[in-house]
């Protein structure tokens, strides 16, 4: 993007601050890769790309040989910012790096890039074997792998709720969120975006909305109150004016 479209985007105090749904977020942090902006009033905090406006850039050549002497933070900021790198030629490749020299974090924060930049076939079977070797938050590769549209990404996926619902501590309490109920959360909201029927998973649906976590309870009415209108929805903060 250029500086104009950027400036239309985030406002014309772009890059010394940004507005985001009408609040204003000056810059906190610079990073190799992404600038992190904030606004302590209101605890909120956004990252911006700096592939974005050109203030960064890497070759697939650059990636392969400086990953291994990367310290983890440049690893994870690098994958937080590289899908404003879709469309160039060397997007595909870095994806596959990453995928294949990364961990599970890595593969988290890049995984709704495949879909769209890979063949579905494979994007699939990248996607599927990192489920199957990610502990938890598994949020963003099941919504990657309901993106692929691929014909078992169902199977795959309800396999992947019953193994959520039965593992141990699914269902205590946490002072923020308990992990594996929210993975099973987003799991239902997947299947549900590729068509299964709401009345098929109303069962677990109801039992995650009396789940003994609050975070969990009101994590229901962020993914799934547009499924199931009876689940309440939580309020959005509205900022900048009335």
């Amino acid at each position: 993007m250029d500086a104009e479209q950027l400036r239309q985007m985030y406002g014309t105090e772009y890059p010394a601050a940004v507005t985001v749904f009408g609040m204003r977020m000056p810059l906190a942090k610079e990073r190799r890769f992404t600038r992190t902006y904030a606004n302590k009033e209101h605890n909120h905090k956004t990252d911006v790309s700096r592939f974005a406006d050109g203030s960064a850039s890497i070759t697939l050549a650059e990636l392969r040989d400086q990953w291994p002497d990367w310290p983890e933070e440049d690893k994870r900021d690098f994958c937080s910012a590289c899908d404003w790198l879709h469309g160039h030629p060397d997007f595909p490749e870095i994806l596959r790096f990453i995928m294949n020299r990364g961990g599970h974090v890595h593969w988290s924060t890049i995984a709704n890039s495949l879909p769209y930049a890979l063949p579905t076939e494979e994007a699939f079977g990248i996607l599927s074997k990192a489920l199957r070797e990610t502990p938890c938050n598994t949020a963003n590769i099941t919504q990657a792998i309901a993106g692929t549209k691929h014909p078992n990404a169902e199977h795959l996926l309800r396999e992947h709720l019953a193994d959520l619902w039965a593992r141990d501590g699914f269902w205590a309490d946490d002072p923020f969120l308990n992990w594996t109920a929210f993975d099973a959360t987003c799991c239902i909201a997947h299947l549900l975006e590729l068509g299964i029927k709401p009345g098929n998973l109303e069962h677990q649906v109801r039992a995650l909305t009396k789940h003994a976590c609050v975070g969990n309870r009101q994590s229901c009415g962020t993914f799934l109150h547009k499924f199931y209108e009876w689940i309440p929805q939580p309020e959005v903060p509205r900022f900048g004016g009335a």
